[in-house]
């Protein structure tokens, strides 16, 4: 399967830190001024002022096509908050289908809501572009980024009330918020679909657990058929007793339906012989078109259990609490933190798509990264003993911090990320294929992550004093 240029930005794929250089001309040169001498001169210049280098090698860049690494640097440069006007400048002169590209980056990328000009100019390329799909594309983001700038006002009003302490406010306020960050997605997830139901029970509360979980997974790929033939013959030796994902399960934008054929090929062909039942959580790629995150919570099997964005349920002395990390509400806040104060359970493990802290160095993911630190590390520090995620394409755990223990499990299937092996806080990280297991009693919990054959990476066994 050949991914869309949407999932090869420079931000995720680290286009300008080729650590060799192009040839004998570019020998001596830096690689911002190797790629450079391959663009047009205003673009060359562009990539010079505001693109850096980072420790991610891709040497396959060396065989795109001029108007192939023009297309990759554009959209790179469209999520450099510096480099905001030259995009929109250019824009309308480069192909329609590079314009959609940036027109993707420009509906999610947070700063650009503070772009000074932003919704003229795409209300000025929708006029004068003959391309119906770059009209339509202009007029969505338009749309979103006017939805973004006025549930800012709401943003702020939470945040006084919650400083203020009124919890009437707060709590009608939270759910108007709710409703927003749908507008902001122009995502269809209707609300009684959003609503988290009453926690429920998988295992009883006296019995020992154990159960796989993975993310970054639906591709059709040969990876993740071997990752989950891994999974499977792990199983035939000790068998699982439920399985976890952490988002971004089908590519390029979730399920389009029900009845998506991928249902039987990338899901119940490759999992259904697990006989067990999976809790998911949403990635970013689930929001990415109007219907992938409601197909998917919408599709019933006995191998998927998807009953809304966030939710809770408990199986042997373990809570787990799934979590929508793409954008937090603060109505899932507030469900977050009364969920995780009401719980009576030995163990509570939090788990969703993006990490709090991840072996990354470059600088889109340090805005997430800043973006998950203020919204959900607040909420899970000192009150829970574990998080796992995805999102980053690596096998990796953190230090834990606050009593909290981070596992990353991104490996799933989809291309793999570089990752940072020596950055602040790694325990380790790999990039790999793999998944991982949680084993827990009253006793012990024990999460272990394995490579994409099934061969253990590494592993953290977590106790605890007589309750």
């Amino acid at each position: 399967m050949r991914f869309p240029r949407t999932c090869l930005t420079l931000a995720a794929c680290g286009l300008l830190s080729l650590s060799h250089a192009w040839g004998a001309e570019a020998a001596a040169a830096s690689p911002v001024d190797a790629l450079a001498a391959r663009l047009p001169h205003d673009i060359g210049d562009a990539a010079r002022k505001w693109l850096h280098e980072n420790d991610k090698d891709l040497r396959s860049f060396a065989a795109f096509s001029p108007a192939d690494l023009e297309r990759e640097v554009m959209v790179g440069l469209a999520s450099e908050p510096a480099a905001a006007d030259f995009v929109l400048g250019r824009m309308g002169s480069e192909p329609p289908a590079t314009d959609l590209l940036i027109l993707h980056v420009v509906g999610i990328d947070a700063f650009w809501v503070d772009v000074a000009g932003v919704v003229p100019a795409l209300q000025k390329l929708a006029e004068s572009t003959p391309d119906d799909d770059l009209v339509l594309a202009c007029l969505d983001t338009a749309r979103r980024i006017e939805a973004k700038r006025l549930h800012l006002l709401l943003t702020a009003r939470i945040a006084a009330a919650r400083q203020a302490g009124d919890t009437k406010a707060l709590n009608q306020l939270a759910q108007a918020d709710e409703r927003w960050v749908m507008i902001d997605r122009g995502a269809s997830l209707p609300a009684f679909m959003r609503r988290p139901p009453a926690a429920f029970r998988v295992k009883a509360s006296d019995q020992a657990i154990r159960m796989v979980g993975l993310g970054d997974f639906g591709t059709g790929m040969d990876s993740q058929r071997r990752v989950a033939a891994a999974i499977v013959g792990m199983a035939k030796a000790d068998r699982f007793d439920f399985g976890l994902t952490f988002g971004d399960n089908f590519y390029p934008s979730g399920m389009k339906g029900t009845d998506d054929p991928r249902w039987k090929d990338w899901w119940e062909a490759l999992y259904g012989p697990l006989g067990i039942t999976f809790h998911p959580s949403l990635g970013n790629h689930e929001w990415y078109s109007d219907d992938g995150a409601a197909a998917e919570i919408a599709y019933r099997s006995p191998t998927w259990d998807f009953p809304a964005p966030y939710y809770t349920f408990t199986a042997g002395p373990v809570q787990f609490f799934a979590v929508d990390t793409t954008e937090i509400s603060e109505a899932q806040i507030l469900w977050l933190e009364r969920a995780i104060a009401s719980s009576t359970s030995r163990w509570k493990v939090v788990y969703g798509h993006h990490p709090v802290f991840a072996p990354e160095k470059n600088a889109k993911s340090g805005r997430y990264l800043d973006y998950m630190q203020a919204r959900l590390w607040p909420v899970l520090r000192g009150r829970v003993d574990a998080y796992l995620c995805g999102h980053q394409h690596a096998m990796a755990q953190m230090e834990p911090r606050d009593g909290v223990h981070f596992f990353m499990s991104g490996g799933g299937g989809g291309p793999l990320s570089r990752v940072a092996k020596n950055a602040p806080g790694a325990v380790f990280a790999e990039s790999s294929f793999g998944f991982l297991t949680l084993e827990a009693d009253e006793a012990r919990m024990k999460i272990a992550i394995f490579d994409g054959d099934g061969k253990p990476l590494d592993s953290e066994v977590i106790t605890k004093g007589p309750p």
